[in-house]
């Protein structure tokens, strides 16, 4: 039980933390510095009993071994942030938005191309293989329609599983659920795992993106390429990519000629809206784990709203729009039963009361 309930004050100040950043970020808005200070709210480690760094005096280690003597718990526990919507998010595969569908495909069959370049014993089993395939079964467990991308009966890859529930045409619930679907390998999952998420942002952030995703926007980020933005994001002096400009000049001037439409493809520099917690307890030789998953609605509605009023407005004349108004039938939502107001961004809208919104809670 002990173990137990320091695992949660783990999860308890992690939520605390994220919030803090958030409305932090939110008041702030354009004025934020931009060398990455401020994520530190989230981004470093936060282990109990306090370590004592190297150089503290003798005075100071006396304070802080005391204070951690006259502290309730006794347990030990320690807690990890990370950004969720650095990852690919599945889902898109699904959504309504014809360019997030495309994108997200895009980046998920370039995990497994980029696996083949780089990966030797991969190449050998796997060169030439239909990863598009493997990917429109993805899409497909999600979709409402009978019909496969990869044409036919989309349930024709389920008649060994003994059920007709295969696929279930919605999303996914868990990451886990992507191993039944069909065409679906332990060593496919184990490349996709680590780079997906199923609550994203619909967006990538350059500041926060592995390397593999970095590779899979477009074929001439190379890994070294890839490795000079990690290296510029986490100059103490540049600090973190700015906006979208600033991560695609870069990329130009390291050789990354990219043909996709820059214009269409979602990149947030600036909002930190999905974050993974991980906390681990530990008491009397007993170990608790928890995960938590929390989302920010507002933002991903903002997001898939700008990205679809970018479609709109490439697709009809000056001065025309196909998105409804928001406030009106058919407007994204920003949370359940609202939508955005109008000539309001999204600094300006208020953080939602309370701890953020836990959409996944794990125990083990």
């Amino acid at each position: 039980m002990k173990a137990y309930y320091a695992t949660r004050s783990g999860i308890d100040l992690s939520l605390l933390r994220i919030k803090v950043f958030q409305t932090v970020q939110q008041k702030l808005g354009k004025s934020l510095p931009q060398n990455g200070m401020l994520d530190q709210i989230w981004q470093f480690p936060l282990i109990w009993p306090l370590e004592l760094p190297d150089g503290l005096n003798a005075v100071d280690k006396d304070i802080v071994k005391d204070k951690t003597k006259e502290s309730l718990l006794d347990a030990a526990f320690a807690t990890k942030i990370t950004d969720e919507g650095s990852k690919i998010d599945v889902t898109n595969l699904a959504s309504p938005s014809e360019t997030l569908r495309e994108i997200t495909k895009k980046q998920l069959i370039a995990l497994f191309e980029n696996k083949v370049k780089n990966d030797e014993e991969f190449s050998k089993n796997y060169n030439g293989y239909r990863f598009d395939t493997l990917i429109n079964n993805v899409a497909d467990w999600m979709s409402t329609k009978n019909e496969s991308l990869n044409g036919g009966d989309k349930k024709a890859g389920y008649k060994d599983r003994g059920t007709d529930t295969f696929p279930p045409n919605r999303n996914f619930r868990t990451i886990q659920e992507l191993r039944l679907v069909t065409g679906m390998t332990d060593e496919f999952y184990q490349i996709l795992e680590p780079q997906i998420t199923i609550y994203g942002v619909k967006g990538l952030n350059p500041n926060s993106a592995t390397s593999e995703v970095l590779q899979s926007i477009d074929p001439t980020i190379t890994k070294d390429v890839a490795a000079e933005v990690i290296k510029r994001r986490q100059d103490p002096q540049l600090g973190p990519f700015k906006d979208a400009a600033a991560f695609w000049e870069f990329l130009d001037q390291k050789g990354a000629r990219v043909s996709i439409n820059k214009e269409e493809f979602p990149i947030n520099t600036d909002s930190f809206s999905s974050f993974r917690i991980s906390s681990i307890g530990e008491y009397g030789g007993s170990k608790r784990e928890i995960e938590v998953i929390t989302l920010d609605i507002n933002k991903v509605a903002e997001t898939v709203n700008e990205i679809q009023k970018k479609v709109d407005e490439k697709a009809q004349p000056a001065g025309l729009t196909t998105s409804p108004p928001a406030g009106t039938p058919g407007a994204a939502p920003t949370a359940a039963g609202t939508t955005p107001t109008a000539g309001t961004t999204p600094a300006q809208q208020p953080i939602p009361k309370g701890p953020p919104r836990i959409v996944y809670w794990n125990e083990k």
